[in-house]
Order: structure tokens, then sequence, then C-alpha cells
């Protein structure tokens, strides 16, 4: 099985690299590919990106951080979940044992959204837009001022925040949300 893999994923970066050849032949540049490649009984898929296998497991959400999926949204058009959470809310750290290792609700977060992770206290700056956006203190504690921003000063965890393929926010979503919930919110934004 590990030869077939191999055999495969030699053959995609042989097949990547005549495309880019001819490209370059034609004047024309190339640069993001994107090829899946089923590995049958595995839960992984190899998608070659700017020519490089990276192995993408399909049992797991693939969870980003914020600057990551803006730069992939620039070639790869695709909603924009964002998990608002801290390190104490309790709340959060059940959806994350839970809801979000549902395997309807991670084939479907990684086929329709890029999903961030976004810590509301962290005290790394974010840029976006020409913005620093930076930890801020608000009484005992503090937040980053996206953070603030995108839950429109609303401080309550979990939160989340569904952007558009243009990066403009569609909406909210508050609160626990066990499996079934989640999906018919996430359909919702989907299907917009």
């Amino acid at each position: 099985m590990k030869k077939i893999i191999l055999v495969i994923g030699l053959a995609s970066i042989i097949l990547a690299c005549g495309h880019s050849k001819k490209a370059s032949a034609d004047k024309t540049e190339s640069t993001t590919s994107t090829e899946k490649v089923d590995n049958n009984n595995s839960n992984s898929t190899t998608t070659v990106v700017d020519n490089e296998p990276k192995e993408v497991n399909l049992s797991e959400i693939e969870w980003l951080d914020f600057e990551t999926a803006i730069e992939r949204n620039k070639s790869n058009k695709k909603l924009i979940f964002i998990d608002i959470y801290t390190e104490w809310c309790g709340w959060c750290k059940k959806m994350d044992a839970t809801t979000f290792k549902n395997s309807q609700v991670i084939k479907y977060m990684n086929e329709h959204f890029y999903a961030v992770k976004m810590d509301a206290e962290s005290k790394d700056p974010i840029p976006y837009k020409d913005k620093l956006y930076e930890w801020k203190s608000y009484g005992r504690a503090g937040y980053n001022t996206l953070a603030v921003s995108l839950l429109d000063s609303q401080m309550s965890f979990p939160s989340f925040v569904v952007l558009s393929k243009r990066e403009t926010k569609l909406g909210k979503i508050i609160g626990y949300k066990d499996a079934n919930a989640m999906m018919a919110e996430l359909k919702k934004y989907a299907g917009k």
C-alpha cells in the first residue's frame, strides 16, 4: 500500500512539474496547482499546492490561524469560519471534544470553509486590511481587538463568526452547539 501511495505521489509531482514547464514555455505562470489523490482506506488526502505535496487529514478539521486563512483565500476562495474561544471556556473545550470531532462536521467544514481558531485573549498582534489588531486591557482581563471587532464587543464564548469569500462578515453564531445544530448553521451560511 505504501508503494502505491509513493508511486501516486511521485506521479503527481512529475505531472505537476511537467505542467509547470509547459506553462513556462507558454509564458504563463501557474502559482497554485491542486490535485487530490484518495489513498483508499486512509483518512488522508494528498494535496499538491505550489508543486509541493501536503497531507490533509480528513479525520479532523484543518484549523488555521487567521493570517493563513486570509492568505489561502486569495488564491482559492472559500467561506471563513472563525472559532473565537478562550483558554478558560469549558463549553469551548466541550465543542472541541465533541462537535468538532463529528465526522459530518469535519467533512463539511473542510470542504466549504477555512476554519480558524482565534484565542480572544491572545496578546499576539494580528495584521489585517492595513490595520494591526492588538491586545487591549479590559478591566482585569484583556482581549485582542480583532476578536472584539468581529464579535461587535459582545464577548461571550464560544462564539463563531462567518466571513464571506470576500471577507465580509456574514454573521455570528453564539454559544455551544452540538453536531446537529452546528451542521444546520454551517449549511445555512454555505448555502448563501
